[in-house]
C-alpha cells in the first residue's frame, strides 16, 4: 500500500489538478477527496491517511489552519502539507504553528509538489522558496542580533527539517550541544518547541 493522501480543496480544478498530480506516482494512493475543514478531521478520524494535502480558504465554518490544528491533536503522525495561494507571514506562521509540515504555493509546478510530498512522507518538513521569498519581501522589522551566529545556523537547519542528530552532523558538533543552542533559541524568541521557532524565525526574518 502506497502513502495515503486526502485531498482537502474546495476548488474543483485544483482538486482535479492534485488528483491527476498523484495518479502518475505509483507509490501514492489517493484516499479521498473533500472540500471542508471539518470532513478532512472527520476523515483522518475515520481511518489511516498519511499526509493531508490542504488547502487554507475552506468553506463551512473551518478553515484549513484550523483543520490542521484539529487533526494533528488528534492524529499527531498525519502529515499536513499545506496548498495554497497565501503566502502573507502571518498566515504561513499561523499554519506553521498549528502543526503543518510543509507549506506550499499553488504556483509550484507539479514536479515541486511531488518532490515536497514525498519529503514529508520521509519525516521532512518543507517550505516552498516561492513562500518564503514572499516572507523576506513583506518584513521589515528584521532583528537578526537577537540570536548569536552559531543559534541562527542551528534554527536554519530546523527549517530543514533536520533531527537533533541530523543538525549535530550538519554543524559539526554534539548532540548535546545542539540541545544547548535549541533551549537558547527557544528562551531568545519566546517560544515552546521547534515548530513555533521555525514560524518565529520566518515572521522576524532570521532564516530562509
Amino acid at each position: 500500500m502506497g502513502t495515503r493522501i486526502l485531498i482537502a480543496d474546495d476548488h474543483l480544478l485544483v482538486s482535479q489538478g492534485l488528483q491527476s498530480m498523484l495518479s502518475i506516482s505509483d507509490d501514492l494512493e489517493l484516499a479521498e477527496v473533500v472540500s471542508d475543514g471539518a470532513s478532512a478531521v472527520e476523515k483522518v478520524k475515520q481511518e489511516a491517511i498519511d499526509i493531508v494535502l490542504m488547502d487554507v480558504s475552506l468553506g463551512n465554518g473551518m478553515n484549513g489552519i484550523e483543520a490542521t490544528r484539529q487533526i494533528k491533536e488528534h492524529s499527531p503522525k498525519t502529515r499536513v502539507m499545506i496548498i495554497t495561494m497565501f503566502t502573507d507571514p502571518g498566515t504561513v506562521a499561523e499554519a506553521v504553528k498549528a502543526g503543518a509540515d510543509a507549506y506550499i504555493s499553488k504556483s509550484s509546478t507539479r514536479e515541486f509538489v511531488l518532490q515536497a510530498l514525498h519529503e514529508v512522507a520521509n519525516g521532512r518538513s518543507v517550505l516552498d522558496p516561492n513562500v518564503t521569498d514572499g516572507i523576506f519581501g513583506r518584513i521589515s522589522n528584521r532583528d537578526p542580533n537577537v540570536l548569536s551566529d552559531r543559534e541562527l545556523e542551528v534554527l536554519q537547519e530546523l527549517t530543514h527539517g533536520h533531527s537533533t542528530k541530523g543538525v549535530a552532523e550538519r554543524i559539526h558538533v554534539s548532540e548535546e550541544t545542539v540541545k544547548s543552542y535549541l533551549k537558547q533559541v527557544f528562551r531568545k524568541l519566546d517560544v515552546k518547541d521547534r515548530t513555533e521557532a521555525v514560524a518565529e524565525g520566518f515572521r522576524r526574518g532570521l532564516v530562509h
